[in-house]
């Protein structure tokens, strides 16, 4: 378990905490009536199954015990389709085979994932860290009706500012907001609690857009469409260019592209020497330089930038949350941006 959660930058992005002593993940997930609840993953190594603890219900329903299996598979990638992926994949790479290393974490939802993946565009990892958790924050405002959906402010402007200066004690964090809440919102509301700047207006189009069913994520998960049928559907969304459509397409499952950006050439030039490598020549080269392992040319990547975070700083899975924002080459930012 501890290598399929701490391989990708989303398991240190709220709501996920990971505990590098117990090696267990927490954080909340949804039930059937649209509420969250907190669940605990683990992995003792006793037991040849994982342990997924409910807190704060006695009782499970099967409706939801299903359903919160179902978003714990797919965070940890537990599925027959998977399983033939990281054997595939294995095969192309000794290294990775030897690690262990093919399963990279993901979100219980699509949607978590997508507005992840914007929220990692032209940032600092710091930034990408505090955006998440602004959005936690924001979520956990509707569900107590703390904050309400744009359309009702006008109506419950002086309940909402009373209760706004109460809740103001304390900054607890929720699930992550699902399409539904965000569709909900305007992004000048967003903006006062979470700071995403332009990136709100993209979040928004994209959640009114799943909710109006214009875009069927379950459809992209089931695969009824080609690789890059999915890719062109995603390259028309706002805000999804080349590395946010790469990322998107990674967690669905589609490994043949490398999302490369200022990471990425830095890692070309620091690990693999190419020190001529430009923005201009970067997809090019990545893509090139990974095509050996196709069709998993974006495990082959992660797996190098993992070794390379993990060189430097130790294992991924021991840092504690303080550390987080050290995890990235975010301090070359304006140097590669200037090149």
């Amino acid at each position: 378990m501890e290598k399929a959660v701490c391989n990708h930058g989303f398991f240190m992005m709220a709501p996920n905490v990971w505990d590098p002593k117990s090696k267990s993940l927490t954080r909340p997930l949804t039930l059937s009536n649209s509420t969250s609840v907190s669940v605990t993953i683990s992995h003792p190594r006793t037991l040849s199954f994982l342990v997924i603890q409910v807190h704060g219900i006695n009782n499970v329903s099967r409706v939801d015990e299903e359903l919160i299996l179902k978003q714990v598979g797919r965070m940890l990638r537990i599925s027959t389709e998977d399983d033939r992926d990281v054997t595939e994949f294995q095969q192309l790479h000794e290294d990775a085979k030897k690690n262990g290393f093919g399963r990279i974490f993901r979100s219980p939802f699509l949607f978590e994932d997508m507005v992840k993946s914007i929220l990692l565009c032209n940032t600092t990892w710091e930034r990408t860290l505090g955006m998440a958790s602004s959005l936690c924050v924001l979520q956990s405002k509707l569900a107590d009706g703390t904050v309400r959906p744009s359309s009702q402010n006008n109506k419950k402007r002086k309940r909402v500012l009373k209760e706004t200066k109460e809740s103001s004690k304390k900054e607890a964090g929720g699930n992550f907001p699902s399409a539904k809440e965000i569709a909900s919102l305007d992004k000048e509301l967003i903006n006062k609690h979470c700071k995403l700047g332009y990136r709100a207006n993209w979040i928004v189009k994209l959640a009114k857009m799943v909710e109006s069913g214009k875009l069927n994520l379950e459809e992209m998960e089931r695969r009824d469409m080609t690789a890059k049928q999915v890719s062109e559907k995603l390259k028309k969304l706002s805000g999804f260019g080349a590395f946010v459509t790469a990322t998107v397409l990674m967690c669905i499952g589609y490994y043949h592209l490398v999302p490369s950006d200022t990471e990425t050439l830095r890692l070309f030039r620091e690990a693999h020497g190419n020190v001529e490598c430009s923005k201009e020549t970067l997809e090019t080269a990545a893509q090139s330089f990974y095509d050996r392992f196709s069709p998993f040319q974006c495990l082959a990547y992660w797996f190098d930038l993992i070794q390379n975070y993990e060189t430097k700083l130790g294992k991924l899975s021991e840092l504690s949350q303080l550390d987080y924002k050290s995890v990235s080459g975010c301090s070359h930012m304006k140097q590669l941006k200037g090149d």
